[in-house]
């Protein structure tokens, strides 16, 4: 059965008293409606699954509860007790405690002193006058190792460290508060399948021990057999509650984004072209012998015209490292880089431009937007000279060009003038994905093109892929999740601990012939042999 009424609503799931109750909730924003009275329930030792499109209210109503937001109207009762939390360290007193979808590290602050950064009372002996920051790192260091973070590492700043390592730093964080209720916000995102699995164990721990969970996540799959209950939103309402033991992917899909989204799950993932069609041609970039210290050594390989090459690899194997190499964010110590067959110096981003290449960054909070800019300035700040006329900025060529970049990727605003925090995570992503389509590149980059947005946003991304290839732009693509790189790349490269370890051509042949799990056991093979 379908559901296409964004009000249904379902009898309360059965079981001990709530722990958290939030009421009535509803708050707006310059004339959107971000939350309209809607009601979440999650009892102790519950894993909660909070769920819906990009823009359905879930990070809003989570940051009413991390204190970060106040809501207009609505009622928070926490033990029976009623609440106002207006600061997240009032939410961090009551035990909640929040892992959040971006990235919030400090990175010029080593590992121990994030984990450590409000976490100081809980972590420092009873009695103890100062912070003994051994004694702290001897406490902290069994649960960071599980994560893989090293006894040496604690020590390091954070800026060292790629998106995946500061992801685990930011679970750890959570973890050694002791929290009894959790939120976690798209807490998988980027991680690895065994870093998963741990994290999951980790949950199953804190149930145990009686500690709430409340779980965003778009990848669905993940919730069956681990959370107990799921509250879908839609359109800033509550759309249902219901236990996960009566529900499917299916339903679950057609709950978030009405009935018809439903066939989103059964959407193809590869890239419709024969699978006996070869590259052929002039590279249109080339990498040659690239290097740089203690991160890439003597890395080469060829991008052709109109191919998607799939760069996979586990966690540290230098996949981010190497597209920000090509793009100039990061000195290269020894190598060359040719674009269409001359040779390039990328020392900076905006002779990457130059030269015909775009990246949509992996961190896009951090690398992507200007929280500030409005929409249209998001998209037009890369090539300023497409708006102006005589040199000076144009505002009406600016909001044309957004209009257009709107229209034809689908961006849901309130208008060009929208500052971009504003928006959902899929639309900032297609946002950003607009002023890389701005600069005309002949390569585009993609790392992690599909992290944190949901199943609708991620669609249309694949979709974007695909047309800009039979356009003829060339595409590298960085992914986590081996099945997502394998359906749209061509080739894959193989990358372990800053090497190239091996190429797997012709991917839709393979798939075809052996299945999409042999190709990802073929994968994952490679990226995770031990060094020769």
């Amino acid at each position: 059965m379908e559901t296409t009424s964004a009000t249904l609503s379902v009898g309360p799931v059965a079981g001990p008293a709530p722990l958290l109750e939030m009421a009535d909730i509803s708050k707006r924003y310059l004339g959107v409606q971000a939350l309209d009275h809607v009601s979440l329930v999650v009892r102790q030792g519950e894993i909660h699954a909070l769920l819906g499109g990009n823009g359905a209210g879930k990070s809003t109503l989570l940051n009413v509860l991390a204190g970060l937001v106040r809501p207009d109207a609505g009622s928070i009762t926490l033990s029976g007790e009623p609440v106002s939390i207006d600061h997240p360290r009032e939410a961090q007193k009551l035990g909640i405690v929040t892992i959040h979808q971006e990235l919030s590290t400090v990175p010029d602050l080593t590992v121990l002193e994030n984990i450590l950064l409000g976490n100081e009372t809980a972590l420092t002996a009873q009695g103890a006058l100062f912070l003994n920051r051994r004694q702290m790192a001897r406490r902290v260091q069994p649960l960071a190792a599980e994560f893989g973070i090293t006894a040496a590492e604690l020590w390091r700043p954070v800026a060292e460290f790629g998106a995946l390592k500061r992801r685990a730093i930011e679970i750890v964080k959570a973890l050694a508060a002791e929290p009894k209720i959790l939120i976690l916000d798209e807490p998988t995102s980027g991680l690895e399948d065994h870093e998963k699995s741990l994290l999951f164990e980790h949950m199953r721990g804190l149930q145990r021990r009686g500690v709430a969970l409340i779980w965003v996540t778009h990848h669905l799959d993940e919730l069956f057999g681990l959370a107990d209950v799921a509250t879908v939103l839609r359109d800033g309402r509550t759309v249902t509650t219901a236990a996960i033991a009566s529900l499917d992917q299916r339903r679950l899909v057609s709950h978030m984004f009405g009935g018809d989204a439903a066939e989103l799950l059964s959407t193809p993932g590869t890239l419709e072209r024969p699978v006996d069609d070869p590259v052929r041609g002039r590279p249109r970039l080339r990498v040659s012998n690239v290097s740089r210290p203690g991160v890439l050594r003597d890395i080469s390989f060829d991008l052709y015209p109109a191919e998607v090459l799939g760069i996979a690899g586990l966690a540290g194997a230098g996949r981010t490292e190497l597209v920000r190499a090509i793009m100039g964010l990061d000195k290269i110590s020894a190598g060359r880089i040719e674009v269409d067959g001359r040779v390039q110096r990328l020392s900076h981003p905006r002779k990457a431009y130059r030269a015909g290449l775009a990246m949509v960054p992996e961190d896009r909070k951090q690398m992507g937007i200007l929280p500030e800019f409005s929409v249209a300035e998001t998209i037009s700040v890369s090539r300023l000279g497409s708006v102006s006329v005589a040199g000076f900025l144009s505002g009406r060529k600016e909001r044309g060009l957004a209009d257009s970049y709107i229209s034809t990727l689908g961006i849901k605003t309130p208008s060009p003038r929208e500052k971009i925090r504003n928006l959902s995570g899929g639309n900032q992503q297609k946002a950003v994905i607009a002023r890389c389509l701005n600069t005309r590149p002949a390569i585009l980059i993609f790392d992690e093109p599909t992290q944190g947005i949901d199943v609708h946003a991620k669609a249309e991304v694949h979709r974007l892929i695909r047309e800009l290839v039979d356009g003829g732009t060339s595409v590298l693509l960085v992914a986590s999740e081996f099945s997502e790189l394998i359906s749209l790349s061509d080739r894959v490269i193989v990358m372990n601990r800053g090497s190239l370890v091996g190429e797997i051509p012709d991917i839709h042949r393979r798939v075809a012939d052996q299945g999409m799990d042999a190709v990802k056991h073929l994968i994952i093979d490679r990226a995770s042999r031990a060094e020769q």
